[in-house]
């Protein structure tokens, strides 16, 4: 027997600096996009975060990507 895993849904998070805390550490807040393709290529995903952060005031401090998947039996 063995597993398989299935993309259910994909999201592009663009992480950003917004002001300090009181520690004057970076406050990092998201940017959350859904909506992208189950088959999308990392450098497509990346490039696209990298476009949208361009267009951002605050620095963009880390692209992610965020995939909620089902596990299950193969028989």
């Amino acid at each position: 027997m063995s597993i398989t895993e299935e993309i259910l849904q994909r999201t592009l998070n663009i992480n950003i600096e917004d002001g300090l805390n009181a520690a004057g550490k970076p406050k990092i807040k998201a940017r959350t996009y859904s909506g992208i393709k189950k088959d999308a290529a990392a450098d497509k995903l990346y490039a696209a975060g990298e476009a949208l952060g361009g267009l951002m005031q605050q620095t963009v401090q880390s692209i992610t990507v965020t995939a909620k998947t089902e596990l299950g039996e193969s028989l």
